[in-house]
């Protein structure tokens, strides 16, 4: 059953995850087990939370074949985030309140993710953050329910910088949007050029608000600005806007242009098609052309199947590992109860279709890292593809 703002299923599929069977302490009826998940919807951040309920129901499936969570059935109440983060706290506090959910999971933007983390400390339920990556969640806003699955701004920040030293960046003007997630990547850039790039220097910062989609006024000064490399963060529909607006101009002729944000991902570089641009190194979690390991293959194998397309999207594995790890924590714990489950997650590594995953067993965070490379012309293809790929681990 689906219905705008308001979701819940209970399904069951093809089998992936055993977890075995056994009783459940704490409090909670052993005959189910529910997770609350916060995705946008409808409205435009749709185009990424469809994809990612996607993945989230094939884990679902795939953990009620297999016997559910420790032989407890799962069932999914679901909200839409609408990609706000009033609206995304009073779904989360509904959630606990009134659907009685064990976990919460979830999120897109960063102010979303802050804000379900919010509600998630406040009401006493654990939080497993799966896009959310501001470095503010596992840092000054970390609580001990909250654990995040995602990379985060200080990874994405230091991988960047080391794209700016293979690119021989030297003046660097960097454009990020105005809130949290463009704050905390520009800060995680700046961090990291001395460390990595020490030869480089930002001579200009820039912060359109979320959700411009007028960015001449950026783009003009940029281009005045006399830097050879631009780092940013414009993910969606800000990146497909800045690159149609800035390509008449010549812009990517004359900057190599580095981006967070997973704008290397199916969704937007397909929408872009021919006119992606030249000269943009960007970065994604999984990409369906390439599997770097058996595990992806198989589980690649499972989505395009359920998805009805063998091109599917990034956000998917993101979904998919959030649920796997609570399973795999409440296996550990043997209870539902969240204080044993925090202390089975803390510490805690399970097998993803994109390698091991290890939660820090301090700051809730995983050990998350992505690849990146520059975006070419492919024969045969209507968009740019990712080429050569490069996995950048997340730094020790």
């Amino acid at each position: 059953m689906r219905q705008t703002g308001k979701f819940t299923w209970a399904v069951s599929g093809a089998v992936a995850l055993s977890l075995g069977l056994m009783a459940l302490p704490g409090g909670v009826n052993a005959a189910e087990i529910k997770i609350g998940v916060l995705y946008p919807i409808s409205g435009g951040g749709a185009i990424y939370g469809g994809p990612a309920m996607r993945g989230h129901d094939l884990a679902v499936e795939e953990l009620n074949a297999a016997g559910g969570i420790a032989g407890a059935k799962v069932i999914t109440a679901g909200r839409d985030s609408k990609l706000n983060p009033a609206a995304a706290a009073a779904a989360a506090k509904e959630l606990i309140t009134k659907e009685g959910v064990n976990v919460l999971v979830g999120g897109l933007s960063s102010g979303v993710g802050l804000a379900i983390s919010e509600v998630a400390r406040q009401e006493g339920v654990i939080y497993i953050a799966t896009i959310p990556k501001t470095i503010k969640m596992t840092t000054s806003k970390l609580h001990s329910h909250v654990f995040r699955t995602a990379s985060n701004t200080d990874f994405e920040g230091d991988a960047m910088a080391q794209i700016v030293k293979q690119v021989n960046g030297k003046k660097v003007c960097d454009i990020q949007l105005d809130y949290a997630y463009g704050h905390d990547l520009g800060d995680g850039i700046a961090k990291a050029l001395p460390k990595h790039a020490p030869g480089a220097k930002i001579v200009i910062k820039l912060r359109p608000k979320l959700g411009a989609t007028d960015f001449n006024a950026y783009i003009t000064q940029i281009m005045g600005a006399g830097c050879e490399t631009v780092t940013s963060g414009l993910w969606g529909n800000h990146f497909v806007n800045f690159a149609k607006q800035a390509a008449p101009f010549g812009f990517f002729k004359n900057h190599v242009y580095i981006t967070g944000g997973e704008i290397a991902s199916h969704e937007v570089a397909s929408k872009l098609g021919a006119s992606y641009p030249d000269n943009v190194w960007s970065n994604t979690y999984e990409l369906w052309y390439h599997s770097p390991t058996n595990a992806h293959k198989q589980f690649q194998a499972r989505l395009a199947k359920k998805a009805g397309r063998k091109d599917t999207a990034m956000w998917p594995v993101l979904a998919y590992n959030g649920v796997m790890l609570y399973a795999a924590a409440v296996k550990k714990a043997g209870s539902t109860d969240a204080a044993k489950v925090i202390k089975a997650l803390e510490g805690m590594t399970i097998d993803t279709p994109m390698g091991s995953l290890t939660i820090d067993a301090k700051s809730h965070q995983a050990n998350t890292g992505q690849f990146w490379g520059p975006m070419k012309k492919q024969p045969g293809k209507k968009y740019r593809m990712m080429d050569p790929v490069t996995f950048i681990p997340s730094p020790k």
